[in-house]
């Protein structure tokens, strides 16, 4: 049963026993009840059940009647609830039905269930008695139960992740080093005297531990996205750009050009710069000409702020919106292209635990693709 603290305290309606009519009407308002009703005298004694009180505890109302209500409490609460009671009934205020603890009811058979229950104090024959109205809450309490089942499953899945992403980190990758750099003598030992067909497969698997590489780094980085969270700080958003820009190395052929139409920001800056620095570098490393243009754009969208990423290289076909977001995808073949695939998969990531979204627009052939996403801030100027 679950009391939530008083609203208010009231005189409490009035019955008299000697007007036969106004009981029955009340008895037969209680016995039409969908839900389990059962009065309560101020001895704790129960003066009336209702037939949903009967199905719901598996008594006859006859084995009811006249016995204290602890009878339909586990014996292990009866003290304690018996104290409440006597508290209740001293107060004599209305309790409406609400989640404020859970209480065991027990059935005839021995079978606990929780309950929730709302009381109301009436008057009968000038003593209070309690009005109180029982709902069995077995099925929102199995829900609520099965949530915090999956939830703890989804940590202990994540705390997997993490503890698989670190040991790859660690374990990995100095074996990779070393496959790179036996590839890389390999091919100085033979450069005079091997075919050129020896020197290309010694090139591709130096490339492909390199890329092994990547992708271990790439895990690592997707399972602590967000683990941490970070305190927001207020800076000029065009600096912030020029300083993230400045670190990338770009090639030559590449510009980056801002369209800023909010100043300042004060938000969590760090994950912010790494959303953008990915989104960045996909679109140079997918470009498919020496040469190309970037526009970030930053506006406000009523509480949050709304950044773009814009390039003009081949775009993405609309198939394909979807599916550039999950791990270990990418559109271009992985020799030709040096990508872990997990990129996009942390910028989803990161932009949606700070509750923002993030969406493709591109519609081949016509050139261009655009990452836009939503993102948090306390001050905008």
């Amino acid at each position: 049963m679950i009391e939530s603290p008083p609203i208010r305290a009231r005189e409490p309606p009035s019955l008299e026993a000697g007007d036969p009519g106004k009981a029955d009407l009340y008895r037969q308002i209680i016995e039409a009840s969908p839900n389990g009703l059962l009065q309560i005298g101020e001895d704790g004694r129960i003066l009336l059940v209702n037939r949903c009180i009967e199905a719901m505890f598996g008594y006859d109302r006859a084995d009811l009647l006249g016995r204290p209500v602890e009878v339909l409490l586990p014996a292990r609460f009866r003290a304690s609830h018996g104290m409440l009671r006597r508290n209740f009934i001293a107060s004599a205020a209305t309790r409406p039905m609400g989640a404020d603890r859970v209480i065991i009811g027990l059935r005839r058979d021995g079978t606990e269930f929780p309950v929730e229950i709302g009381l109301n104090p009436i008057m009968l024959d000038g003593q209070v008695s309690v009005l109180g109205a029982v709902q069995d809450i077995s099925a929102r309490h199995a829900t609520l139960q099965e949530r915090e089942r999956q939830r703890q499953d989804l940590e202990r899945t994540n705390g997997d992740l993490a503890e698989f992403a670190h040991a790859a980190s660690h374990d990995l990758k100095a074996p990779l080093r070393g496959m790179a750099h036996l590839a890389e003598w390999i091919a100085e030992d033979v450069a005079k005297y091997g075919s050129a067909e020896t020197l290309q497969h010694c090139n591709t698997l130096r490339a492909r531990a390199e890329r092994m590489q990547r992708l271990l780094d790439g895990l690592l980085a997707y399972a602590k996205a967000g683990r941490s969270a970070r305190p927001p700080e207020t800076f000029d958003t065009e600096r912030m750009l020029h300083d993230l820009v400045g670190t990338l190395a770009l090639p030559a052929g590449f510009t980056v050009e801002y369209a800023v139409d909010v100043p300042s920001l004060t938000t969590a800056r760090l994950p912010l710069e790494r959303v953008l620095q990915n989104l960045i570098e996909n679109a140079v490393k997918h470009h498919d000409r020496p040469t190309g243009h970037i526009v970030v754009s930053v506006s406000r969208a009523g509480e949050r702020i709304r950044f773009a990423v814009a390039d003009d290289g081949p775009g993405i076909p609309p198939r394909y919106h979807q599916r550039v977001f999950h791990m270990f995808q990418t559109l271009a073949r992985r020799d030709d292209v040096e990508t872990s695939g997990i990129g996009l998969a942390i910028v989803k990531k990161k932009v949606e635990i700070y509750g923002g979204k993030v969406t493709v627009e591109s519609a081949p052939p016509a050139r261009g693709t655009r990452f836009v996403f939503t993102w948090p801030t306390m001050t905008v100027e």
